[in-house]
């Protein structure tokens, strides 16, 4: 008799991540697609740079990766600013009238 409650708890659970998925995905895919493309690049960057050896020397590659994967998490950030900026662009300012004499 359980089976049953928890084959429904079981859909009802995928529903919702089905739900928040989508939502997501929307929000995600709003801005510019080279934005999500920039963004895996730099994440596939890092990942590498974190997997380079430099054995025996301390600090490898003379901190300059570390440096770098630094930089690219930093230019993570900033792209995510920006497909944030490309969702919500901010409203632009109405000029003042001109005064007349």
């Amino acid at each position: 008799m359980s089976k049953p409650i928890i084959t429904r708890a079981a859909v009802a659970a995928a529903a919702a991540l089905g739900l928040a998925g989508s939502f997501y995905a929307g929000a995600a895919y709003a801005a510019d697609p080279k934005l999500d493309a920039a963004h895996d690049n730099v994440a596939k960057a890092i990942t590498l740079l974190q997997a380079a050896q430099n054995e025996g020397v301390k600090p490898p590659f003379g901190g300059h990766r570390a440096k770098a994967v630094r930089l690219l998490k930093r230019a993570q950030s900033e792209i995510g600013k920006a497909k944030h900026f490309a969702d919500n662009p901010r409203p632009k300012r109405k000029k003042p009238p001109k005064k007349t004499k």
